[in-house]
């Protein structure tokens, strides 16, 4: 049914009251329009990457200082192409150098993925670099931003405390996409209260 699908238009949310977790990976909330289905994997990353595009922006990327470099090992196109936009990563809140061959030296990273592995890191950034799998339009820096996004996002099947629901509810109320994550994927389905009442033969 058409009326299930999730909701793309351009727009700001309505206030939304969370309910509850369901399956682990979807938010339930209620708005003034019907009941709200987010996916809170998606959800995060739009949050996220709304995050550290403005803080690109302002020059004021949150960066975490690795204890002791760590020296990635890459496939030969991977590092090449890292290389090459060595700029755009460094820009993002990386400290990184070519270190020999196809390995290069991190010595930070940004603050979002501080728990993350650098190597799991910038091995997905390559991934996303020589798959061309993005969406039109997008920048070398825009790729870098959403993967950094993706690793830092709270994943499908992790347990959130009701003030973490409420939290990441209200930080996508303030987005200015908050319809859809930076890889384009609806990040909630919108059920209207005329839906529910069709649906329940009212």
């Amino acid at each position: 049914d058409s009326r299930l699908s999730a909701a793309q238009p351009p727009g700001q949310l309505p206030p939304l009251r969370v309910v509850g977790q369901l399956g682990a990976t979807y938010i339930i909330a209620e708005g003034p329009e019907g009941m709200y289905l987010l996916d809170q994997h998606a959800a995060h990353e739009r949050v996220l990457f709304e995050q550290l595009i403005a803080e690109r922006q302002a020059a004021q990327v949150a960066v975490q200082a690795l204890l002791e470099p760590r020296p990635v090992e890459l496939s030969v196109e991977a590092a090449r192409l890292l290389t090459e936009y060595l700029d755009v990563l460094n820009g993002l809140g990386f400290q990184i150098e070519p270190f020999g061959g196809n390995t290069l030296l991190v010595r930070a990273v940004p603050a979002l993925v501080r728990s993350a592995d650098p190597a799991l890191v910038l091995e997905d950034i390559g991934a996303a670099l020589l798959s061309g799998d993005q969406p039109l339009g997008s920048t070398i820096e825009a790729v870098v931003a959403r993967q950094v996004c993706k690793q830092a996002a709270v994943k499908a099947g992790q347990l959130l405390s009701q003030p973490e629901m409420e939290e990441l509810v209200r930080a996508l109320e303030r987005c200015a996409n908050p319809h859809t994550c930076p890889h384009g994927r609806p990040t909630m389905i919108h059920l209207s209260v005329e839906l529910l009442a069709h649906q329940f033969g009212r």
